[in-house]
């Protein structure tokens, strides 16, 4: 008996758990932890801005030039879009040069939540879906060109935006 609660013992204390002297390991091992509720998503998160309306009174809050490193050129076109009304952001991209792929990621900035992508080819644009963040929330973007062919990256940043 003693082997097999001091085995139990070490097995408990090697994942970080303490056996209390004189105790089994059925008796150390105590109820299941209680589960932490999760926090439903905000209804707009992950929807379409136009479909909801948000793009209504919604305003470019930045934009930058996509630059190719390899060609050492702007490309394309990512603009950072807030609506006061709905309290959410999303993301435009353009796309200028043939051959080339465009692509951004939405995000919280401390990475806490869902994500929300999209990509387009040249001559083309379109948005992420939206992110709740009302007011100052920090919102995270990730860019990359990369050539359709060899898909090689051509260029890419990110950016933190409050």
């Amino acid at each position: 008996m003693w082997m097999r609660t001091a085995a139990a013992a070490a097995i408990l204390a090697a994942g970080g758990l303490a056996v209390p002297a004189g105790a089994t390991a059925d008796q150390a091992s105590g109820p299941d932890p209680v589960q932490q509720p999760t926090l439903a998503a905000h209804p707009l998160e992950g929807t379409d801005p136009v479909s909801t309306g948000c793009h209504i009174g919604a305003h470019v809050v930045t934009s930058w030039g996509m630059h190719n490193d390899v060609y050492d050129e702007v490309q394309g076109l990512a603009q950072l879009v807030y609506s006061p009304a709905c309290g959410t952001n999303w993301v435009n991209v353009y796309g200028f040069t043939p051959g080339n792929s465009y692509r951004v990621v939405l995000f919280d900035h401390d990475g806490g939540s869902a994500s929300f992508e999209t990509s387009v080819g040249a001559g083309s644009n379109d948005a992420t879906l939206q992110k709740y963040a009302p007011g100052n929330s920090c919102v995270a973007v990730m860019w990359q060109i990369s050539n359709t062919t060899s898909l090689f990256r051509e260029g890419w940043g990110t950016s933190t935006i409050c």
